[in-house]
């Protein structure tokens, strides 16, 4: 995955903007960055091009009208959230409430309602297609998953080399469950833990048993 690396004025252009919902025209933006309208466009141009802002309207400034911009969801995001910490809150809660057992069974659920909603991209493919589409499910869903082939005649395997629930899943060994029942749901499949960067693997591996009633291959 690439990391955004931006200018000192990109990023002030990015504070700005989460500031200002309404958006900011490129005169606006001249006098808090202090350089040429040309420049600024330079720099917005960028911004426009990697997804991170969009123009919106014509707004007048009290001089001409200007187009104004607006951050994208992919701009917000950039600022610091704090969803680990409520979902450790929402965790530890449904724990107290129902217990360790329970709380797993809910993450089940969860696992399940989340695969619903991709298992139309693995209509009418083998099990080694699924795999490969799953790896790319996943990546969307924030993994950074990978297939690892395994033995002759053997399907291939499933690594991720990061969490998206990490620091969740090292306090919240429950939390496991919820790839667990997402990968089941997905390929019809048991599956199996090989290694978990929660209990100091370097990499989340899960190998698919296959069930009896599905073919491998196509």
């Amino acid at each position: 995955m690439s990391i955004a690396v931006f200018s000192e004025k990109q990023q002030m252009i990015l504070q700005l903007l989460v500031q200002e919902k309404g958006g900011m025209t490129v005169d606006q933006f001249a006098q808090p960055l202090k350089i040429s309208r040309s420049a600024i466009h330079q720099h917005m141009t960028i911004l426009e091009r990697d997804g991170y802002l969009v123009r919106s309207a014509t707004i007048q400034t009290g001089g001409r009208p200007g187009t104004a911009y607006v951050l994208t969801d992919k701009g917000v995001h950039l600022f610091p959230k704090h969803y680990s910490l409520f979902a450790d809150m929402l965790i530890n809660l449904i724990r107290e409430k129902i217990g360790s057992e329970g709380l797993v069974e809910y993450l089940h659920e969860l696992g399940v309602s989340l695969s619903e909603t991709k298992k139309d991209a693995l209509k009418n493919k083998s099990l080694s297609e699924q795999i490969e589409m799953t790896v790319f499910i996943m990546q969307e869903l924030g993994y950074e998953a990978r297939l690892e082939l395994g033995k002759p005649g053997e399907l291939p395997m499933i690594d991720a080399y990061n969490c998206i629930f990490h620091n969740l899943a090292y306090k919240n060994d429950e939390v496991c469950e919820l790839d667990m029942s997402l990968l089941s749901s997905l390929l019809d499949s048991k599956i199996q833990r090989v290694c978990c960067m929660a209990t100091g693997g370097k990499r989340c591996r899960f190998k698919i048993l296959p069930s009896d009633n599905v073919n491998p291959v196509k």
